[in-house]
């Protein structure tokens, strides 16, 4: 991997923008660069925790599969963010999976002891770190809390308003959500059922709060969404 190439990818994740020239070169080592086409898992549950990963380009999804197959998100990840974290915390085996979501994936990953040794050197990495699984912890909390007490429309409602949050486009009063989600991806991540997605999303719909296709949705107002 060039020097350019390096530093591009450092400048996209938010925990390692900014690094100084040797600490990028230090990294520059031992990261690598990988692709993934979409729906290929990065990892899968019983592996080595081993490396942290950071999202370069494409969306991300991490979770966990049931005794009886059924597939759980716990999170959906954009450019810059981490996963594959709690190596650092000296797991050994991954309880989770994560695997490409839209489209091709980029991801880069670095080995749980270089960026253990980069945070001595540089602790406003694991500052940074600590912010950003703090944010995660309570989007986590939040969706607990929702899968506890708020029926299946509201879960659906508040995932997408989530999404709009974080990666819509506004358009005077609407905004738009490009994505890459199945029905089915959706239910898993709202604790609901593919059909009741469907069902819902039609009732939006109809209600012209939302328009979508199978690429994205388009939230009227977000503010008469609820």
């Amino acid at each position: 991997m060039t020097k350019q190439l390096e530093k591009d990818a450092f400048e996209k994740v938010y925990v390692l923008k900014d690094l100084p020239a040797d600490q990028q070169e230090f990294l520059g080592r031992y990261v690598q660069i990988k692709t993934f086409p979409r729906n290929t898992f990065i990892y899968s549950p019983g592996e080595p925790a081993d490396w942290v990963y950071f999202v370069t380009e494409g969306v991300v999804k991490t979770g966990t599969i049931s005794e009886e197959g059924k597939e759980v998100i716990k999170n959906i990840l954009y450019q810059g963010e981490m996963f594959g974290e709690l190596g650092l915390s000296g797991l050994e085996e991954r309880p989770d999976f994560a695997s490409s979501l839209k489209g091709e994936v980029e991801i880069m990953r670095i080995p749980v002891k270089i960026l253990r040794e980069l945070i001595n050197r540089n602790p406003e990495v694991g500052l940074r770190m600590i912010e950003k699984l703090g944010d995660r912890i309570k989007r986590s909390e939040k969706r607990l809390e929702r899968l506890v007490f708020d029926d299946a429309r509201t879960r659906i409602i508040d995932f997408l308003h989530e999404q709009a949050n974080k990666v819509g486009k506004k358009f005077a009063d609407e905004t738009l959500i490009r994505h890459g989600f199945t029905h089915q991806d959706m239910a898993n991540i709202t604790g609901t059922s593919r059909q009741l997605v469907t069902i819902v999303l039609n009732q939006l719909k109809k209600e012209n709060l939302i328009n979508f296709d199978r690429s994205s949705i388009l939230i009227r107002d977000l503010n008469r969404l609820k």
